[in-house]
């Protein structure tokens, strides 16, 4: 076997060349991105609300979280965002952990004390709790919630078969020796592997938005102003199916199904 590779230098200048480049000129699905900070700052971070100090850091974690992988979608890292918004994702599961149940802020600020508080903090601490959690109040929400994280690991945030396979090229053979294959570490701006990205990152955006709004009780988001959620939901829906050359299956994160064209 033989790799071929660019510099590091090579890889900063591309990726700082995508980025300008999105600034001076969005990506396509860039105004879905920037609706999703607007209803984070409007519908949630606008409005005050009783919550356990940490859960509310916990809040500002998951939601830098998110604008990394935004930030990393941009220059054209596509493979790189699902570890930020896999641990986006872990951070709002805590966080409305600890709001329903005070005493597990002690247990999580108490992890690294001793290897018993570690091995508590990593049992009582889950997604798949939070999930099982909520759903007394919304059974759907529970379930996205839930496929978003598989689909976390699954498409990235561990090294597996998807994570890599995905952004494999086989080049056909070299030479009597060598078959060729190209694993895409950056896509071009304004790319359909670009956009992808952003429509992760709203999606993900999405299950998180939720999750600090079933923090208290009756809160405007998912109850008074439901319709904007839902509208969100719609719009990034259209979006998906835009993408997509054939139907969506819609019972988890609608971007394991959208596939780029030929």
């Amino acid at each position: 076997m033989k790799i071929n590779t660019g510099t590091l230098l090579d890889y900063l200048n591309v990726t700082l060349e995508n980025s300008n480049n999105h600034v001076q000129e969005h990506p396509q699905l860039m105004n879905l991105v920037l609706q999703m900070d607007l209803i984070f700052q409007k519908e949630i971070f606008d409005h005050e609300f009783e919550v356990n100090p940490i859960a509310g850091l916990l809040a500002m974690n998951y939601y830098t979280q998110l604008l990394s992988a935004v930030n990393l979608a941009l220059p054209g890292n596509q493979a790189a965002i699902f570890p930020n918004v896999r641990t986006a994702l872990e951070s709002a599961c805590y966080a409305y952990l600890i709001a329903h149940n005070k005493a597990m802020a002690e247990v999580w600020l108490n992890r690294h004390t001793t290897k018993n508080s570690l091995d508590k903090c990593r049992k009582i601490f889950s997604v798949k709790k939070a999930s099982n959690d909520l759903k007394n109040l919304s059974p759907e929400m529970a379930e996205y919630v839930m496929a978003h994280y598989n689909a976390a690991i699954d498409f990235g945030a561990h090294p597996n078969r998807k994570a890599i396979f995905h952004h494999l090229t086989d080049m056909g053979e070299v030479d009597e020796r060598h078959h060729g294959f190209e694993l895409t570490c950056v896509y071009g701006r304004n790319s359909w592997h670009v956009n992808y990205a952003l429509l992760i990152c709203t999606e993900i955006g999405q299950a998180i938005a939720f999750l600090p709004a079933a923090c208290t009780e009756k809160h405007l988001l998912i109850h008074d102003r439901l319709e904007v959620f839902e509208s969100w939901i719609d719009e990034k829906n259209q979006m998906a199916e835009k993408m997509n050359s054939e139907p969506l299956d819609y019972s988890g994160p609608m971007y394991c199904s959208v596939i780029p064209p030929e």
